[in-house]
């Protein structure tokens, strides 16, 4: 009986230890947020006070008022703040600039990399084998290599200065890891599922539609998962690709709160948490659906 609570008392030990080294990991990871969320809702006098404080004092929504407004203040300690008397910053614009680069390349890179990796497991043709491995190197290299290439192209096509440039330059990076990827789940997709569909008399398209796609889901999510994390967050491409300051995307146009040695913290972390949110709150609903589509379509009915 003694040996029976002891073993009961040490694993009761072990996971109060294992939670709470996974709430301390999971705290230091998420701090540099948790700061973020706190600056942006202190008050312009609060974020310079010393010594920082974590929780805010006073709450205060001015940092997302002067986003979504258009207006930028800044603070001198000591003084009032005061209204720049630069032109107002375009946050909307940049949000939705991102937004639509974002959705574009994914929605591309998705669909070119399913069709392709369908087609590499279920035609025989010349290459087919070495295609998979040969795209995947052009994902191993650095994205900054293709940046003077594809500007050159950019040029030739009359794209530059334009949101096609980033949606076409981000489908660079993010197609050959998507295919490879999508060519990975497909090749664990049963044939016998499609065979017996075709047998039955329905439509290759059919088949590929209602049975492989369902059961491919958990990869194409993950795909999409992938492009919209190497589109949102890219600095580089859109630094280069783009000059007008209405056509910027959130990561480059938020460097415009930089001035000299001033820096505007309370639009950087607001601006920080808006750019964050949107997907995080988009995985939290995926993650549900990429658990749900393991095995999705496997059971013929």
């Amino acid at each position: 009986m003694s040996n029976i609570l002891q073993s009961d008392l040490f694993g009761k030990v072990r996971a109060t230890v294992l939670y709470a080294t996974l709430l301390l990991v999971t705290f230091l990871i998420c701090f540099p947020l948790l700061w973020s969320l706190s600056t942006s809702l202190k008050p312009t006098t609060e974020i310079f006070a010393t010594p920082p404080t974590l929780v805010p004092e006073e709450y205060s929504l001015e940092q997302y008022k002067s986003l979504i407004q258009g207006k930028d203040m800044y603070f001198v300690p000591g003084t009032k703040y005061r209204p720049k008397t630069s032109p107002p910053q375009h946050f909307l614009a940049w949000f939705a600039n991102s937004t639509i680069v974002t959705f574009g390349s994914t929605v591309i890179s998705v669909v070119i990399s399913t069709l392709a990796a369908y087609s590499l497991t279920r035609f025989r043709y010349w290459g087919r084998r070495f295609i998979p491995y040969f795209s995947l190197l052009g994902y191993m290299l650095p994205s900054i290599i293709f940046v003077f290439p594809l500007f050159l192209v950019m040029v030739e096509l009359g794209l530059t200065n334009n949101l096609w440039s980033l949606v076409l330059g981000y489908v660079s990076i993010t197609l050959p890891f998507c295919m490879w990827l999508m060519w990975a789940f497909f090749r664990g997709i049963p044939v016998e599922l499609e065979e017996a569909a075709l047998i039955d008399g329905a439509s290759r398209l059919r088949v590929f539609i209602e049975i492989v796609l369902p059961m491919a889901m958990p990869g194409i999510i993950a795909a999409a998962i992938f492009s919209m994390i190497v589109s949102w967050n890219d600095y580089l491409f859109a630094r280069i690709f783009i000059n007008s300051i209405q056509q910027l995307p959130l990561t480059v146009g938020v460097m415009h709160f930089f001035e000299g040695v001033h820096v505007n913290w309370g639009l950087m972390m607001a601006s920080a948490v808006m750019m964050t949110l949107p997907l995080a709150a988009l995985f939290m609903v995926i993650q549900r659906h990429l658990v749900a589509g393991f095995g999705a379509g496997a059971v013929k009915g």
